[in-house]
């Protein structure tokens, strides 16, 4: 697998959770106390209520270990970036400015604008720094690079 499928892959990962988040923070607020009605309904009975709340529960756990999984993933991608020190890996060999734009971009799923914000420079220039950071990986190998 090349360095920038590898990345992109986590990006997507990240965006995956934090829309399941999102997800579950509405089910949740769906779920929360409304206004007691007296009048006779032939739907929406405790029954409902408690289904409801089961597939959140439910969604609640598949999200839980997604994130585990997920939280694996970066940090082997850190480990690649900066080192088991944060003084190795990517940083080292290429500088930090290489390893912050892919940390910020794609372990963190920044927008390319934001991530040109930190960086001052521009959102081009940031997509320049994150090519040649992904040719150098390719070059060097996912395995040296951690290595460093």
């Amino acid at each position: 697998m090349l360095a920038q499928e590898y990345f992109e892959q986590i990006r997507e990962t990240v965006n995956e959770i934090e829309r399941s988040k999102e997800m579950l923070a509405a089910m949740m607020a769906k779920e929360g106390v409304g206004a007691i009605s007296y009048e006779p309904h032939t739907s929406g009975g405790v029954g409902d209520a408690v289904d409801t709340i089961n597939r959140r529960m439910e969604f609640q756990e598949r999200l839980s270990r997604r994130i585990a999984e997920a939280s694996g993933m970066l940090d082997e991608a850190t480990l690649l970036l900066y080192g088991e020190d944060d003084h190795g890996g990517l940083a080292k060999l290429k500088g930090n400015r290489y390893a912050d734009v892919l940390c910020m971009a794609y372990l963190q799923a920044m927008p390319w604008k934001e991530v040109a914000e930190v960086m001052r420079c521009s959102p081009k220039w940031c997509r320049e720094l994150s090519a040649t950071a992904f040719a150098f990986i390719d070059a060097m190998g996912f395995a040296k690079v951690r290595a460093a």
